[in-house]
């Protein structure tokens, strides 16, 4: 493993870490989404992760370098990740006590369009991409984009979950804020 690699791994340790001190912070649900939608969802997420990084997995098509393995693509692989990774926590912080791992409606839910939902309607997500890249970029093997491809489809179909609650839940203010801030990549989708 390169130093690189390590980097995007101690990155994705300080967000779980800032997750699990913070899960506990959140309102009591109203409403969530089953367990079965749930599963699927980490499923394809880990799995994603696990494509990523698993070395193991670099066999055939999918251990085809597609970006150089060295220093610049090492630093600017770290650089994206860390950018990624700040981002999805200044979301998370943002959010604050709305917050929750399922798709969730709050008692006394609040549509937060402040800090990084300012730029996107779904900022953990587009975090967790961005991060994701820089691992990406960092390892340079196609199974990179096709593990973050997984994630970005996942959140695609996750935000689109979501936004039926915002809908019915703000049916005056979230049309608006859709129709002004992109859904996970600012100023494209």
């Amino acid at each position: 493993m390169s130093i690189y690699t390590g980097i995007t791994i101690f990155c994705w340790a300080v967000l779980l870490t800032y997750w699990f001190i913070n899960a506990p912070k959140v309102k009591a649900a109203e409403k969530t989404q089953s367990s079965i939608s749930r599963f699927l969802y980490m499923l394809v997420m880990v799995s994603g992760f696990v494509i990523v990084y698993a070395r193991v997995l670099a066999i055939g098509v999918l251990g085809i370098q597609v970006i150089p393995a060295n220093d610049i693509t090492g630093i600017i692989g770290a650089a994206v990740c860390i950018s990624g990774v700040g981002f999805a926590i200044w979301a998370r912080k943002t959010l604050g006590s709305n917050w929750s791992a399922r798709v969730t409606l709050k008692k006394e839910h609040e549509l937060v369009q402040s800090g990084p939902y300012k730029i996107v309607r779904h900022p953990i997500y587009t975090g967790f991409e961005i991060g994701l890249l820089g691992v990406a970029i960092t390892i340079g093997q196609l199974k990179g984009l096709l593990g973050l491809s997984m994630v970005f489809v996942n959140h695609y179909f996750k935000t689109r979950i979501e936004e039926e609650i915002m809908y019915s839940q703000f049916p005056a203010q979230y049309p608006e804020y859709a129709k002004r801030v992109k859904r996970l990549i600012p100023l494209i989708f």
